[in-house]
């Protein structure tokens, strides 16, 4: 290891020297080991192909085929083969142009009312950005809507009679 060794002819090596031995410490070993070995053969070397070793082979004449991988359909039966559709409610049949709809239906709903009724009109409103945000006319302060208060005008015509 680290001994020096000087060549033969040499001064230092005319006098024989003594060797020492040096004692190595004893090489640690787990006690834990040998578990730690017989876990490992169970669990990887089991697996050390590609795949479980318990692994059936399949035998050479029943070798894989094209589609045979692919989910399969269920064989057609008698009472399939009978039923055609799936829906058991029919729906009822178109009436006829000879048909006459059913009579006495009421309904508290005003048909002639309705349709003569007047639209209602948009409150007027202001666009205040280009994206569209609207605000109500009269809110906006843009209307002078202090001349229409009933306590402005009583006040004016107080004060133009003086």
């Amino acid at each position: 290891m680290s001994e020096v060794e000087y060549p033969r002819e040499s001064v230092y090596n005319l006098i024989p020297r003594d060797e020492v031995q040096t004692e190595k410490q004893q090489r640690y070993m787990s006690k834990y080991r040998p578990t730690v070995v017989l876990e490992e053969k169970s669990t990887k070397d089991a697996m050390r192909t590609m795949g479980p070793a318990k692994v059936e082979v399949p035998s050479p004449e029943k070798f894989l085929k094209k589609h045979s991988k692919e989910p399969k359909l269920p064989e057609k039966t008698q009472c399939s083969k009978d039923v055609r559709h799936s829906c058991t409610v029919k729906k009822p049949a178109v009436p006829a142009m000879t048909d006459t709809p059913p009579m006495g239906i009421h309904t508290k709903r005003d048909f002639i009312k309705t349709a003569t009724a007047v639209p209602m009109k948009p409150q007027p409103t202001c666009v205040d950005t280009r994206k569209g945000h609207k605000q109500l006319l009269e809110n906006s302060g843009l209307v002078p809507k202090y001349i229409k208060k009933k306590v402005f005008l009583s006040t004016s015509l107080h004060t133009r009679t003086i």
